[in-house]
């Protein structure tokens, strides 16, 4: 049998017949194709042949050059240039993300094959990132050029946006996580240190001996101080200075102390010193802040993988050509054609071809969606299978992905208001604290001098309240993240304290116990004198002016005629002009007169009071939407359907999902009236309705929760967004907030059984300095790790 050869380059399979080699080192290296043979002989040509020596055994494929690079000459326009590089007077500043690196190798030959060019000033590869930073000369010298050498060697180079280089919370991570390094070496050698000297305190020590462990203590414990303990005393500074003390005055007060009176001992020879202390304090201290800020951070890092689903270019059709130009260049009513596997860059129409999308990432939804002419599309999905053109409606911050993280944003500075009450419950007790550690320290003063530092020392240390500040805000951070890692937007920090109280959910029917897609499933003409097509294009030209979720059901091929003064009466219908006659189209009174009471669901359409047409529209329920309200019945919640529709309608639907109390034709008026009606009885609301036209009735409730439809999120006035076509997320967010509220209350009983347990024990000289900081760091992480068991949570 005949052994199969792979390429010498990328270890792909060399197809049959191919005959393809490079002569590398005297020997003739078989080759896949005339690209991987190109890419060879231009190392072999450029002194690079080591790179074949130093590789490790590639992936097959990789380093496989792609058939065509000329596309990288677009990325040499000045547009490019700004879009993607920091620029300075001569020279740019990009990063460059290498798809295909796999090896130390790889980065040398990329470093190395940059630097040949005359006008690349420094390169600096990171292969664990797979990122390139690159610093050139950019009047002769474009962006695409350095794009193309990549491509080249077989790479798959994609510039970085300069806002995405690098992100705020990336650097406050980086930099705590250096500060924590710092603080655990340091805490590692001193106590090593420390197990010298309380063994010489016990068994005896050379005068010398002792000196040189206490100064190496010193040196290692300083830099943990000034560097690792920078952010307390900053803070402690800062809470001073706006008679605001906050828990890191105590903090800052004992290890400055600590420190102090560690340093005056070294060096004058005083009995003891606490650089054990100091610096386990300060690592353990260090520690739980950093657990902290990871489970604040990531909610972020969740919008920062949104925001990198849009494209850094798009394929913009003008005047019959094609050019390509950065996404953040594009504004409304721009035409982009899309490829198969593109991401879509803006909220947009299709408008030629047809497609499905992915949007999981935005709505939750796993299975790929079908879009059509005349369907819209959201930025940030992924097109899968066809080649589209869509018109761009929105862009920026405007579209669907931009109010995902404008909410997220706005959640994440919305301070609940039980985590304002633990801030000055914290602030009080901090200052108690000091008064206390004041009047031990003139106890002890008067009553034996010797022990009032230590002892004092130690009442600082085990009574800070880090554990009491901590308790409710990590509970907060863990659990809108947590939301929205299960399909949960939170947009008002308040919602998980007042959601976890409720009694009562009032639902609305159209677009939220049904899937908000309704469709047409038959017409009646009462007027010959109109076709079903042209009541069609009547209707939907009307339904322009609504964003109720019915009008999604009316689509027309033809040509709409032009409406002006349009009108949207809420829970009622949409009047227009057209052609001089007044038409509308909505209920059977609104449509025909006031007195009219006909008890369906039809959707008329009339034009001076005169009936023309009829729509029949149906709307699917949510697949697990008695599932869900089931669910929420076994929490102990009543559950109310208020609904806009006529009677029939909804009460099949209430019906089919055992819904009682029921209530039809109301307008938002007297939505709002049943909610105050609910209240005045003592329950807590939610009200899980269209966050457009239910609003005021949003307001109104407790909390509320409403369905995200595409692009109307970002006109959404409710303080939970819930993404996808699944109910259930409404009872997980329920249970998820209580068990919140349940985590803050075990954290602020131990916190506050911990300071009542160790204070007097402290204040009678039973605690040393090294166990006080053991015991509140320990209580501190208790509460962290405590809330952290929220991400568990199903």
């Amino acid at each position: 049998m005949a052994v199969t050869e792979s390429c010498f380059h990328c270890a792909l399979r060399i197809p049959p017949g191919c005959n393809y080699s490079v002569e590398l080192d005297g020997s003739d290296r078989p080759v896949c194709c005339l690209g991987c043979k190109a890419v060879a002989e231009l190392i072999r040509d450029s002194g690079m042949a080591n790179y074949y020596a130093l590789r490790d055994n590639p992936e097959p494929g990789a380093g496989k050059p792609p058939e065509e690079t000329a596309e990288w000459e677009v990325f040499n326009s000045n547009n490019m240039l700004q879009a993607f590089a920091e620029i300075d007077t001569d020279s740019a500043v990009a990063t460059i993300y290498a798809g295909g690196m796999y090896c130390s190798a790889c980065s040398w030959l990329i470093e190395t094959s940059l630097l040949k060019l005359p006008d690349v000033e420094s390169v600096d590869v990171n292969p664990m990132t797979h990122r390139v930073r690159v610093k050139w000369l950019h009047a002769a010298t474009g962006l695409g050029d350095l794009l193309a050498v990549f491509s080249r060697l077989g790479y798959q180079p994609q510039p970085i946006a300069t806002d995405d280089a690098t992100r705020p919370e990336v650097a406050e991570q980086r930099l705590a996580l250096k500060r924590l390094l710092v603080a655990s070496l340091g805490m590692m050698q001193v106590m090593m240190f420390a197990v010298g000297l309380y063994a010489g305190d016990f068994q005896g020590i050379d005068a010398d001996m002792r000196r040189f462990l206490r100064l190496v203590s010193f040196f290692v414990t300083t830099p943990v101080v000034f560097y690792a303990a920078k952010p307390f005393f900053a803070a402690a500074w800062r809470g001073v200075i706006a008679r605001m003390p906050g828990m890191d005055l105590p903090v800052s007060i004992a290890v400055g102390a600590a420190y102090a009176a560690s340093v005056y001992s070294t060096f004058s020879n005083g009995p003891a010193v606490w650089f054990d202390s100091v610096v386990m304090f300060v690592f353990f201290l260090t520690l739980g802040r950093y657990l902290e800020m990871r489970a604040r951070h990531r909610s972020i890092d969740r919008g920062a993988a949104l925001s990198r689903l849009l494209p850094n270019t798009a394929t913009l059709f003008v005047d019959g050509q094609h050019s390509i130009v950065p996404s953040a260049q594009l504004a409304k009513d721009d035409v982009v054609q899309i490829r198969s596997g593109d991401a879509i860059p803006a909220d947009g129409i299709i408008v030629a071809g047809t497609t499905t999308v992915d949007e999981a990432l935005l709505t939750g939804e796993a299975a790929p969606q079908y879009r059509g002419i005349g369907d819209t599309v959201a930025a940030g999905s992924i097109n899968l299978d066809g080649l589209i053109d869509i018109q761009v409606v929105s862009t920026g911050n405007d579209t669907t992905l931009g109010a995902i993280s404008r909410m997220s944003e706005r959640a994440r500075y919305t301070r609940p208001a039980f985590v304002k009450i633990a801030d000055r419950i914290a602030s009080t007790v901090v200052v108690a604290l000091l008064v206390i550690a004041s009047a031990v320290a003139l106890y002890w003063f008067f009553v034996a001098p010797e022990k009032a530092f230590v002892i004092t020392l130690s009442v600082l240390v085990v009574t800070c309240p880090c554990a009491l500040a901590l308790a409710t805000p990590a509970a907060f951070a863990t659990a809108g993240s947590r939301l929205s890692q299960l399909q949960l937007l939170l947009t008002n920090g308040n919602a998980i304290e007042v959601l976890s109280r409720v009694t009562h959910a009032v639902f609305d029917k159209t677009g939220t116990l049904t899937l908000g897609r309704p469709e047409i499933e038959s017409m009646t003409i009462f007027d010959d004198r109109y076709s079903e097509a042209d009541c069609l294009a009547i209707a939907t030209a009307l339904e322009r002016a609504s964003s109720h979720p019915i009008a999604h059901a009316f689509r027309s091929k033809r040509a709409l005629p032009k409406v002006r003064s349009s009108q949207v009466h809420v829970a009622e219908g949409v009047e227009g002009i057209i052609n001089e006659q007044t038409w509308r189209l909505g209920n059977a009174g609104y449509v025909l007169d006031r007195s009219t009471q006909e008890n369906s669901s039809s959707i008329f359409l009339g034009a001076d009071s005169r009936r023309i047409a009829s729509f029949d529209i149906h709307d699917q329920l949510r697949p697990d939407a008695k599932a869900s309200l089931d669910e929420l019945r076994t929490l102990g919640i009543s559950l109310t359907l208020a609904s806009g529709d006529h009677e029939k309608s909804v009460r099949e639907v209430a019906r089919s999902l055992e819904i009682d109390d029921v209530h039809f034709g109301c307008t938002p008026e007297n939505k709002l009236a049943l909610i105050e009606s609910l209240q005045s009885k003592g329950e807590r609301v939610v009200m899980i309705g269209d966050g457009i036209n239910d609003a005021p009735v949003l307001a109104g409730a407790d909390t509320s929760i409403a369905p995200g439809h595409g692009a109307e999120l970002a006109q959404t006035n409710a303080d939970i967004i819930m993404l996808g076509d699944s109910l259930r997320p409404v009872a997980t967010a329920v249970r998820l907030s209580r068990s919140t509220m349940h985590i803050v209350r075990q954290n602020l009983v131990w916190a506050i059984v911990y300071n009542a347990t160790a204070l007097p024990l402290a204040v009678s000289g039973l605690v040393p300095p090294w166990l006080a900081a053991i015991g509140m760091s320990a209580s501190s992480l208790v509460v962290v790790l405590n809330a952290l068991r929220l991400n568990r949570h199903k």
